[in-house]
This record gives C-alpha cells, sequence and structure tokens, in this order.
C-alpha cells in the first residue's frame, strides 16, 4: 500500500488515507463510512503506527473494497493525486536519525570538503586517508548515526528554506524507514536531508556533530508516500533518479547501501527503543548530490527525487534567496 495524508481543496484538515489504481486518493474515513464501519486504528498516520500489525489488515480490507468498487465513491470523495496537497507522510515524527551507509558517498564528499578546506602540503595526504577511511568493507559497518531536527520536517510540492548564512545549499536523497509498534518496519520514504556545504566543515569539527549545516528550518523533505513493506521485494534494489529543472540529471541506486534495512532496526535496537512514528535515514545516494558532481542548487530550481516503488518527492528551492554571511568559499559566479 502505499499511505498518505493528504489535504483537499475544500477541506484544511489532514486526512490520512492510500493512493488507489495508481493515480487517485481517498481517505479511511469515506472508504468506512460506504462500508458502515469505524477502525480508530485508522483515524490518522499515528494511530496507524500505533496499533500495527492490527492496522495494516484494517487498511489493505478497505484498500481492496475501494479497488473493487470505486463506482461507489463520488468526486468529491475520491480525487486525483494532482488535485490534493500530499503532507508529509508521518506529520508528527516521534523522532528521526540518520546513517551514514554509503561509503562511497562519504568518501567522495569528504575528499571534496577537503578540496576546499584546504590548501597546504598536507591537504593531498589528507584526501588519501579520507578515501581509504571509507573504502567499503563488507565486514567492517559503521552504524554511527546522528540526530536530525524532526520540527523540520516538510513534504512533497514544499519549498526548502536556504539559510541567509550559507551560499552553497545542497540535497542528500536517501532511502528512509519508518518505525510502528512493536519496533517493525512500517514501511519506507524518500528522504532529502538537505545541507548547507560552506558551514558543514566547521561543524564536523565541533563535537556537537551537525547543527547549522543540516539543523535549518524546512531542511527534511519525507514523502510523498509511507510505501508498506509487501510492495518493495528488495530494499537494496532500487534506481534513483534526481532531475534538478532541465538543467541538471544524476542517478544512482539504494544498491550501494552497506547494510539493510533489517540490520540498521536491529543496530538502533541496541542504543534505544525506537517509538512508532520514528523516522531513519539510510544514507545518501551516492553521485546524487551537488557535494559530489559541483553542480550546485540556483534559486527557483525544482527538485525531483524519483525512487522505483517510491514515488517522486518534488521539492522547490526558494525564489529569492538572501545571504547574510559571506561564504567561506569562493564567491560563486553563477549565484545572484
Amino acid at each position: 500500500m502505499k499511505l498518505v495524508t493528504f489535504q483537499t481543496k475544500t477541506s484544511l484538515a489532514p486526512l490520512f488515507g492510500l493512493v488507489i489504481n495508481e493515480n487517485f486518493v481517498v481517505s479511511f474515513a469515506v472508504i468506512m463510512k460506504k462500508q458502515g464501519t469505524f477502525s480508530d486504528s485508522l483515524e490518522s498516520m499515528d494511530s496507524y503506527l500505533h496499533y500495527l500489525p492490527e492496522s495494516y489488515d484494517a487498511a489493505k480490507e478497505l484498500m481492496q473494497y475501494a479497488v473493487e468498487q470505486p463506482h461507489q465513491f463520488n468526486e468529491n470523495e475520491i480525487f486525483p493525486i494532482a488535485a490534493v496537497k500530499l503532507l508529509p507522510p508521518v506529520p508528527n515524527p516521534a523522532a528521526l536519525i540518520d546513517f551514514g551507509l554509503t561509503p562511497r558517498h562519504l568518501r567522495n564528499a569528504g575528499v571534496n570538503l577537503l578540496q576546499r578546506e584546504y590548501t597546504g602540503p598536507e591537504r593531498e595526504e589528507l584526501k588519501q586517508k579520507i578515501a581509504e577511511k571509507f573504502q567499503q568493507d563488507p565486514n567492517k559497518v559503521n552504524f554511527s548515526y546522528y540526530k536530525c531536527n524532526h520540527n523540520a520536517v516538510i513534504g512533497d510540492g514544499d519549498t526548502i528554506y536556504w539559510p541567509s548564512y550559507s551560499s552553497y545549499l545542497d540535497i542528500e536523497p536517501e532511502l528512509a524507514f519508518v518505525t510502528g509498534k512493536g519496533n517493525c518496519i512500517a514501511g519506507y520514504v524518500i528522504f532529502n536531508d538537505s545541507t548547507v556545504r560552506d558551514v558543514q566543515w566547521p561543524d564536523f569539527q565541533a563535537l556537537t556533530g551537525p547543527t547549522r549545516c543540516k539543523d535549518f528550518d524546512r531542511s527534511k523533505g519525507i514523502g510523498p508516500f509511507l510505501v508498506t513493506p509487501d510492495e518493495i521485494d528488495n530494499p537494496l534494489a532500487l534506481d534513483v533518479d534526481i532531475h534538478i529543472g532541465e538543467r541538471l540529471h544524476w542517478k544512482g541506486s539504494t544498491s550501494e547501501y552497506s547494510a539493510h534495512p533489517g540490520k540498521v532496526m536491529e543496530e538502533v535496537l541496541k542504543v534505544f527503543t525506537p517509538l512508532p512514528g520514528t523516522i531513519i535515514g539510510m544514507g545518501t545516494i551516492p553521485d546524487c548530490c551537488a557535494i559530489e558532481n559541483e553542480q550546485w542548487l540556483l534559486p527557483s530550481d525544482r527538485i525531483q527525487i524519483t525512487f522505483d516503488k517510491l514515488g517522486t518527492l518534488t521539492q522547490f528551492v526558494p525564489e529569492l534567496v538572501k545571504i547574510t554571511e559571506p561564504s567561506r568559499w569562493e564567491k560563486r559566479s553563477d549565484f545572484p
């Protein structure tokens, strides 16, 4: 199932529902009304995650009814996806943490950051050390993570905030999973961990970890759907396709993750018990961000992040960007 939280043009109240026949959205409340039934486990995404697995069974039954009886719904009850506003599928995440399980991205990004941060004779030696550190070894997976700002979550069609203290906004497309009751994987979402790169190095030198470079407002994109695990045969075999307007096109794959989501969940449980609704990012897909490609975002850019089976998360760069602090890096010739 593809589960959604959405708004319609006639109602601003968030609705919880699902996608049927690939192109339409209907709320569980509407389907239950047609059937003359009610389940409080399907009132919202929060309740769905807290009542698993019973809520999944109830949702599956309602989906079957909607698919088989589409004539039962009028135009005010079932909507084309394009006619609704898709909110973050998990609108109130309990927590948001992020792993770095793509060594090739960490190597490429680390080397490129060093290239910009150091000009002395030690630069080449440091770059070599970074490259060696992140050589992928299946027997040595680093399961460290950082805590993200779960209050900065935005959804499909939303605009990322561009901090006034940075000239180098970047995206980080990731596979993420969401936890449900009983420490299960409730489903998968596309996650865009937006990052400003020219303040990232000082963050990495601090004991607190990423702060200014990642925790700014409206920086954590998720969506467009929460896709249940039965829809994903192998989460490590998904093609990734990124379009930045008509200017840029990047490709990647979840096959570069060094661990399966199930194993990541095992490692999380060694540290803490995640509440239902915890979002867990796997790490940035290699070749799919500016710090690796040296092709940077511009004001008004339209970002489309497509994962096989998960859909397309569309986000926007603000049209007007006001920079109040000079960049630590060289001034961009393509920047207003």
